[in-house]
């Protein structure tokens, strides 16, 4: 039966060792868990599990599944060993020219296939979300959608949420497939040498800044400069109201960076004090010692060691993930609210006023 540090060791590493998992449960459990937890009704509530759901699935799961299919079929269609094509290419300097170059192309097509294909899906979530409200309730504002206006809803909502999502899939799918259809005319110009001779540096720096790892996995540097920017840009164009657009604002400009770098920021004074507590060296000059390098390690060491790793990695994960995502999500809620009852009330006033100076007009004809 395993310990409880065993236990925690089990469920941490992951998220430390596995890019993919461990920005999975911080976007899911910081977004979805603590905005869900903070919504404002039920067709927020709706928008937000639809929303966070759908990018999970796509992010962290179905972007890694894609990769491994096109590796299958990429280095069976260049006559290459799978190993060599999800090996990093530094590692493959001392195989012959032919050979490394059809492992250069069969990557540069896993690449581009790859995100020619969940990058639309990525794009259509958020427009397809409230396309979804709009056929369940009528609702085309974001105000009405949190509850704050209760505007008269619209009619015939399915059928023109129906033509709203075809037109979207439509503009996403001549995307999609004209990304595909460069792709390919890149590989075919390739079997030309002269033509590959000029187009090699540009493949090398696909490869290197966007290639996958040996399973599969998406790395870092994918959702900083690809997937994240995608979303970003889906949630302002899919914008309802001006509202809308202000939470975007306050929520990526807060929640993305810290996403990434949030942790850095507040790890040293933890890990510093977990250090000390456990009677261990996991942070020294040379940073924090990683789960992998704790391994290494034996005997009561290792224990103290792990012990302070879980307990200082752990609430560096939890105030980077839950306490930021739901700080920010309060944040919005108080400032939409506090705006919008704000000019609500500025309006309400200047009706007010309004029949009092045409009741003024009048009387002075009468005289």
């Amino acid at each position: 039966m395993k310990t409880g540090l065993e236990i925690a060791t089990n469920l941490l590493k992951p998220l430390e060792t596995s890019s993919s998992l461990g920005m999975f449960v911080r976007d899911t459990g910081g977004c979805l868990i603590s905005r869900l937890g903070l919504s404002r009704s039920k067709d927020e509530a709706r928008e937000i599990s639809i929303a966070e759901i759908s990018e999970s699935a796509l992010f962290y799961f179905s972007a890694p599944a894609l990769a491994r299919c096109f590796a299958n079929i990429f280095s069976k269609k260049y006559g290459i060993n799978k190993d060599q094509l999800t090996s990093n290419i530094k590692d493959l300097k001392d195989i012959p020219k032919d050979s490394l170059k059809n492992i250069k192309l069969g990557k540069f097509a896993q690449i581009m296939t790859t995100f020619s294909l969940v990058l639309p899906m990525v794009f259509a979530i958020a427009p397809v979300r409230n396309n979804i409200t709009l056929s369940k309730t009528g609702k085309d504002e974001f105000t009405s959608v949190v509850g704050l206006d209760n505007k008269k809803k619209l009619e015939n909502n399915s059928e023109k949420s129906k033509n709203k999502n075809l037109n979207l899939l439509k503009k996403l799918g001549i995307a999609s497939l004209s990304a595909i259809g460069l792709t390919a005319g890149v590989l075919g110009l390739s079997k030309k040498p002269d033509i590959y001779k000029k187009i090699e540096p540009s493949i090398d720096k696909i490869i290197k800044h966007f290639d996958f790892t040996k399973t599969g996995d998406l790395e870092i540097k994918h959702y900083g400069a690809l997937i994240y920017p995608v979303s970003i840009a889906s949630y302002f164009y899919a914008s309802r109201d001006k509202y809308e657009v202000m939470e975007n604002a306050r929520r990526f400009s807060i929640t993305v960076p810290l996403l990434f770098f949030g942790e850095k920021l507040i790890q040293n004074p933890i890990y510093s004090y977990f250090s000390k507590k456990f009677n261990t060296n996991i942070i020294d000059k040379e940073g924090i010692k990683s789960y992998n390098d704790i391994f290494k390690l034996s005997g009561n060491e290792k224990i103290s060691a792990l012990k302070a790793k879980n307990c200082a990695y752990g609430l560096t994960f939890f105030l980077n993930t839950m306490a930021i995502a739901a700080a920010v999500a309060l944040l919005n809620r108080i400032k939409t609210k506090r705006n919008y009852e704000k000019e609500h009330k500025t309006n309400n006033n200047f009706q007010f006023i309004k029949p009092d100076i045409n009741k003024f007009i009048l009387n002075t004809k009468n005289i």
